[in-house]
């Protein structure tokens, strides 16, 4: 009888402390990407319903089914997954909402019951199902797509620092990340779900308002790309971000252009930004971001972040490589 051999070569593993030091080292290239994964991602989000709230108690549902699948060491791919109509989801509660995104009891279940009502969420006594609504909506293709661009470039940072013997596209880790979908999606919805609640968190648990500082966050280190700065990331990138809002600022109506969110509720939110000394207005109606109190506590939460985000990358990377 034959027995087939099982390569028991070594996987090539790379520890987070590796990809932080090579985050921080070409902080404006893949902050930059990042920046443009981030945007991207929460225009999407705001398009499914025009309610960040409904998307994210979503994501907070696939997030607990996801997990729950690891801890049975069950891993499905894209393609199956999203061949079902209907999903049976953990059981959840509203103080567990409540309490994971920062929303009040009355806002999630009012949230809940508003997607009950629209058939996206259905109770069958014990048992909590998601139609295929909710797969149409969460079907993440574009980011996953978004998402390994910027694992990609990490990849290439690694070989050319012979770090590792390979170098990696986009697609590898796009038909990786489909191979072992809700193993890894399961980890992206954990960073991504912390990531924008500490944030909005900061704006009184208003996403859409975070949407719009980061839109002046995104525009003046877009222009500051352009303008060929390379910066580390910690005082560097700080200083030079803050001074190019004297030099390039966006109009309300491109905020919304951009978004999706309504001018009249860009202009709401910006005003509310200005008068807490956040965001100023120049003569030709211009808004950036300043060094206000705000810019400082996202600085504080920017640090952490290059941490967070390389274990995530760290984990995608391990997970994904071999396939």
């Amino acid at each position: 009888m034959e027995i087939s051999r099982i390569d028991l070569n070594k996987p090539e593993r790379v520890s987070n402390t590796i990809i932080i030091d090579l985050f921080t080292k070409n902080y404006q290239r893949l902050n930059t990407e990042f920046f443009e994964f981030q945007f991207d991602w929460l225009n999407r989000a705001y398009a499914a319903f025009k309610d960040f709230d409904k998307y994210m108690i979503l994501s907070f549902l696939f997030r607990k089914t996801f997990f729950s699948y690891s801890e049975l060491f069950k891993v499905i791919t894209f393609e199956q997954f999203f061949s079902n109509r209907a999903l049976e989801v953990e059981k959840f509660n509203i103080i567990e909402i409540s309490k994971e995104l920062k929303l009040s009891k009355e806002t999630a279940r009012r949230k809940v019951i508003e997607m009950e009502n629209a058939g996206i969420i259905k109770k069958n006594k014990k048992i909590i199902w998601l139609n295929f609504d909710a797969f149409n909506i969460q079907r993440p293709d574009d980011s996953i797509k978004s998402f390994s661009r910027l694992l990609a470039s990490m990849s290439e940072l690694l070989y050319q620092n012979k770090i590792t013997k390979k170098k990696y596209e986009k697609q590898h880790y796009v038909k990786g990340i489909k191979s072992k979908f809700t193993q890894v999606w399961g980890i992206f919805l954990d960073y991504q779900i912390n990531y924008i609640v500490q944030r909005s968190n900061l704006l009184n648990n208003d996403v859409i308002m975070f949407h719009i500082f980061g839109s002046l966050v995104y525009n003046q280190n877009l222009f500051m790309k352009k303008n060929g700065k390379s910066n580390h990331y910690r005082d560097e990138w700080w200083n030079d971000i803050i001074h190019m809002g004297d030099k390039k600022g966006i109009s309300a109506m491109t905020i919304s252009d951009l978004t999706g969110i309504p001018r009249p509720t860009v202009i709401r939110k910006l005003k509310v930004l200005i008068n807490e000394k956040n965001v100023i207005k120049d003569k030709n109606n211009l808004y950036s971001f300043k060094d206000g109190p705000l810019m400082k506590k996202f600085n504080e939460i920017r640090m952490q972040n290059v941490e967070k985000l390389s274990s995530t990358i760290a984990s995608f990377n391990n997970i994904v490589i071999d396939n």
